[in-house]
């Protein structure tokens, strides 16, 4: 008897706290709730570089011990594209990471693409061949490994053609290793 007094109370209580809700209202809940959201989000150490064209945001993580993982991510606009570091071929204007110096960091392994490029045919006079293209937003991840005990300074660039402007790019960056930590920082800052 004392569990369906307690069930009754308990329906009483739920009804009592719906509220009965116009079918347009849920619609219109239901659009704004589908909506996407167009603007890049980031962290306030990550350098951000933006472009009419593109969006580049690079990040430093540590990984373990010395090792410490580069995130690059290219939020590409208004239908641009670049060659990714995966197309096979002599291409000038592929993604590039660029380090100045070499005795402080060493890469370990090759820069990582997700989601990975595909392959499609080029028909433009210069190249008239399949190409990896890169059309949509995506991350690079390239790890290091830290050379030196004592604080440095490496500058880099990430360079690639930007189409279809067909314009050399080049967003200069710092990583800095400073009280034994690695971080990215924009050049001149």
């Amino acid at each position: 008897m004392y569990n369906y007094l307690i069930l009754g109370l308990l329906q009483i209580l739920f009804s009592f706290n719906s509220e009965n809700v116009p079918p347009q209202e849920v619609g219109i809940a239901t659009t704004t709730e589908n909506t996407k959201n167009t603007e890049v989000t980031f962290f306030n150490d990550d350098l951000v570089f933006k472009d009419e064209l593109y969006t580049a945001i690079l990040r430093v993580d540590k990984q373990q011990n010395e090792t410490y993982q580069m995130d690059i991510q290219m939020h590409l606009k208004k239908g641009a594209y670049f060659v990714s570091p995966n197309a096979k071929g002599n291409f000038s204007g592929r993604f590039t990471l660029v380090l100045t110096e070499n005795d402080k960091l060493q890469r370990s392994g090759a820069i990582i693409e997700t989601p990975l490029s595909v392959e499609e045919f080029d028909n433009h006079p210069f190249v008239n061949s399949p190409i990896n293209t890169i059309r949509v937003t995506t991350n690079y991840k390239q790890s290091f490994a830290v050379l030196s005990k004592k604080d440095f300074e490496v500058t880099g660039y990430l360079q690639f053609t930007i189409e279809p402007r067909c314009t050399l790019e080049k967003v200069p960056f710092v990583l800095s290793y400073t009280n034994g930590k690695l971080s990215v920082r924009m050049n001149g800052c």
